[in-house]
């Protein structure tokens, strides 16, 4: 992989990239960075040593190895960045576009362009699970799937994915995901998610298909709730389906909602997001 080495003066002088207040971002520190006038965001890691820098560095060069068989929705790192001969992060094309957590958060857009950048993670999910089967690329997860992680270009309608950095490929370790914690309602299945037990990322959750949708639900209950659905308790997690089945909500839908605490498979519900209405939405979300 690629190198691109930055001086001590460019260093001092590098410019941070403005963050919404929706995105939480505590592992690195993000800032704009040019190379032979193309615009890119250079992300500087906090941790430079240890396991953790290592499983970062393994994970860069398994995405950039196999970037051929990947989306180009996906931003993949696309060089290592050294100050004073020492590693200290990497770069990725700059994207842009408005994050998708703004879009979601905000009055100021409307609610079928909500909808329909929903409905695009749901694609890029069944995009990257097509993948999976067809090439020998058998293990790529995006793991850690909410809003904050999707920029929207209003211009091309595309959707793109970062943080590519904290996805699961290869033999990489397990990274933290925000909406399928140990504390949240996968423990209710424990055979459907399992946790890595052991080592530097023991404690999270292993990701796979049924996780990827998991998170994928959580954000659209985010959405709809207008709250931090994803810290629900299972005593509570059918009161809230109840709610939403009174309000009209298509019981299709509410029924993929339930799957993800049953035994079954979770189910893609990007389909189904086309039955939501604006209407619903401020009756729900009144009571609540």
């Amino acid at each position: 992989m690629k190198v691109t080495v930055i001086s001590k003066k460019e260093f001092e002088n590098l410019q941070p990239l403005a963050l919404g207040s929706e995105v939480c971002n505590s592992e690195s520190r993000v800032c704009h960075f040019w190379v032979n006038g193309e615009h890119k965001v250079l992300k500087i890691l906090n941790e430079l040593e240890g396991e953790y820098f290592a499983f970062k560095m393994y994970t860069i060069s398994m995405l950039d190895y196999y970037k051929d068989y990947l989306l180009p929705s996906l931003y993949i790192p696309d060089s290592l960045a050294a100050c004073d001969g020492n590693t200290i992060g990497f770069t990725i094309p700059f994207v842009e576009g408005i994050n998708l957590a703004t879009i979601l958060n905000s009055a100021k857009f409307p609610f079928h362009l909500k909808i329909f950048y929903l409905r695009k993670i749901g694609f890029i999910l069944e995009q990257l699970r097509v993948m999976r089967e067809s090439t020998s690329l058998k293990d790529f997860y995006l793991n850690d799937i909410h809003e904050s992680n999707f920029v929207a270009n209003l211009a091309t309608g595309e959707l793109g994915v970062l943080d590519l950095d904290s996805s699961k490929i290869r033999h990489n370790g397990v990274y933290p995901a925000r909406y399928a914690s140990i504390c949240s309602l996968v423990q209710c299945n424990s055979k459907k998610y399992k946790v890595n037990e052991s080592g530097v990322c023991g404690g999270y959750i292993i990701p796979n298909n049924d996780s990827e949708i998991y998170c994928y639900i959580m954000t659209i209950l985010n959405f709809i709730l207008a709250g931090n659905f994803y810290r629900v308790r299972l005593t509570n997690f059918y009161d809230y389906l109840d709610h939403l089945d009174f309000f009209g909500f298509d019981k299709e839908l509410l029924s993929v909602f339930e799957r993800i605490i049953l035994p079954e498979p979770n189910i893609n519900p990007e389909p189904y997001l086309e039955t939501l209405s604006l209407k619903q939405m401020k009756r729900v979300r009144s009571l609540f």
